[in-house]
């Protein structure tokens, strides 16, 4: 991981080096990157770099944990509020498409991540990255049980990873390339903020989730008989 020295630079100079690094992963992929480029753009010597992470790699984790550490900031606020689980799942929708022009390139990353199917990435990391995640989702859906709002029934685990992972395809869709393209096939519409279609979207998706899939079941009939 990052070593200690990033933490002791200036603020704006670490998240210049982050931003700058999310802008070549995103445009390059992690393979082609040059870390010779993101210093340049972020105005440090390409030594620099190795002074605050141990390789490319680490580079590379530590700019996707900065987009992680924005979404868990999200999380923490949205546990707090008073709210139902269904109503904390829109939230966290919400929210995270209002800050998306922060980290677009971080979410280009992270398809690049789960798409390229490379084994840099250990699984130490991956609990990292998804474990805050994960631990909200499970926990709204629990509350959710709790309090009424979800049924009981429910798996809370596979559950949690379902609603996960349509909340991050709806981000990369966002971000534009083949995922927004993919959603257009679905849908037959374009998802884009310019459109302002983003929050009908969304609200579709989320009936999907509260309602689910099957038609509700109708009362059996009981045959006619004899009662003796």
């Amino acid at each position: 991981m990052a070593k200690e020295a990033l933490q002791k630079i200036d603020a704006r100079k670490r998240e210049r080096i982050f931003r700058n690094a999310a802008a070549e992963f995103a445009r390059h992929g992690y393979h082609n990157a040059s870390v010779n480029a993101i210093a340049q753009r972020a105005g440090i010597g390409k030594g620099s770099i190795y002074l605050y992470f141990d390789d490319k790699l680490d580079l590379y984790h530590s700019t996707l944990l900065g987009a992680a550490r924005m979404q868990d900031e999200i999380f923490d606020e949205i546990e707090k509020a008073d709210l139902g689980a269904m109503a904390k799942i829109q939230r966290v929708f919400e929210e995270s498409v209002e800050i998306f022009p922060r980290y677009r390139n971080m979410v280009k990353m992270y398809f690049d991540l789960m798409s390229a199917g490379w084994d840099d990435s250990p699984a130490d990391f991956a609990r990292s990255l998804e474990g805050r995640s994960a631990e909200f989702f499970r926990g709204v859906l629990s509350g959710g049980i709790k309090s009424g709002d979800i049924r009981k029934d429910l798996s809370v685990e596979h559950a949690a990873y379902i609603i996960d992972s349509i909340y991050t395809l709806f981000l990369i869709s966002l971000a534009g390339g083949y995922q927004r393209e993919r959603f257009r096939v679905f849908t037959n519409d374009y998802i884009s903020r310019k459109n302002g279609l983003v929050s009908e979207h969304m609200r579709r998706i989320l009936d999907v989730l509260e309602g689910g899939l099957g038609a509700p079941r109708r009362p059996s009939r009981k045959k006619r008989g004899t009662v003796k």
